[in-house]
């Protein structure tokens, strides 16, 4: 075993891409099962989803597409990380927590994709991409986060680096701001509903409610949360409905995640999901070994 202290990063939705995970099915059967498998438990052909560019970008179905892709990924390459490195720590951004549940064996993969089901279906009670609007602000020197730049219906989404926010709110206050702050580049997001604020709230509440009987395996693994960095490890496994639900409607302190990682003697980060995003926010003075496991080709040696 080796000595590297090992980070896996989940991405979250925004990573989706037509017919993603179709090398996958082509190669292996037990593939074409769990996509069988998911469709039943979703009630639609997951495959013939993702190639619906009209539904590739709503959250109810997008978030299952991730999930089920990462849980592929983490399926194949799951034991060859626990031979290969003495310590593990996880963490996901925003939908991609549910994926490092997953990979710490919280819930099986039929369960959590019930579990990622019913997130998507809250959170899509929400959705109007005609009402709300979601930006990343990208700038080059580091953003100052001043809260009373921000208010007055603009919500902090994501804190995902030093150089990058999210912002979300309704359309046309989030426009008048974008007109009237020039504070750096402003990138629309392909979603539509303002995650992560409180305008998710309601949608938070009926996800509660419909997970509340689930029963949770406590995990022997690092894994920090996007909501206020809990560490799932050291909390009781009753406990991570609520923070599931929580971090809904709070922001994805992502930043303050990987500085918490970093202080952990990590060495080595792989990123998992259908495209690699959060390798970017990496701190630039990161000394260490990155990559990504997001096609058959990242994987053919493991």
């Amino acid at each position: 075993m080796s000595n590297k202290n090992l980070s896996l990063l989940f991405t979250g939705q925004g990573s989706q891409f037509a017919e993603m995970g179709a090398d996958f099915v082509n190669k292996y059967d037990w593939v074409k099962k769990r996509y069988n498998i998911s469709s039943e438990i979703l009630g639609y052909d997951l495959l013939a989803a993702q190639s619906d560019t009209n539904l590739l970008n709503l959250t109810q179905y997008s978030q299952p597409m991730i999930f089920v892709f990462s849980s592929i990924v983490i399926d194949l390459c799951k034991d060859y990380l626990h031979k290969n490195f003495s310590k593990i720590t996880l963490a996901g951004h925003s939908l991609g927590e549910y994926c490092a549940l997953y990979f710490a064996e919280a819930l099986n993969f039929e369960k959590m994709l019930e579990v990622v089901k019913s997130r998507a279906d809250s959170m899509s009670i929400v959705s109007d991409p005609n009402k709300y609007v979601m930006y990343a602000i990208l700038k080059k020197e580091d953003l100052k986060i001043d809260e009373n730049l921000f208010g007055n219906g603009i919500y902090i989404a994501n804190i995902n680096s030093d150089r990058q926010v999210v912002i979300c709110g309704f359309k046309d206050t989030v426009n008048q701001f974008k007109e009237k702050n020039p504070i750096g580049k402003f990138i629309p997001l392909n979603v539509s509903a303002p995650f992560h604020s409180d305008l998710m709230k309601d949608s938070a509440k009926i996800f509660s409610e419909k997970i509340k009987n689930n029963t949770f395996k406590k995990i022997n693994i690092d894994l920090i949360s996007n909501h206020k960095l809990v560490n799932y490890k050291k909390i009781s496994e009753k406990e991570y409905s609520n923070q599931l639900s929580l971090q809904i409607h709070s922001p994805v302190m992502w930043s303050e995640t990987i500085k918490t990682i970093l202080n952990n003697d990590i060495n080595t980060f792989i990123e998992i999901g259908p495209k690699k995003t959060l390798l970017n926010f990496l701190p630039k003075d990161f000394q260490g070994e990155k990559s990504s496991f997001c096609s058959i080709e990242d994987i053919k040696n493991v």
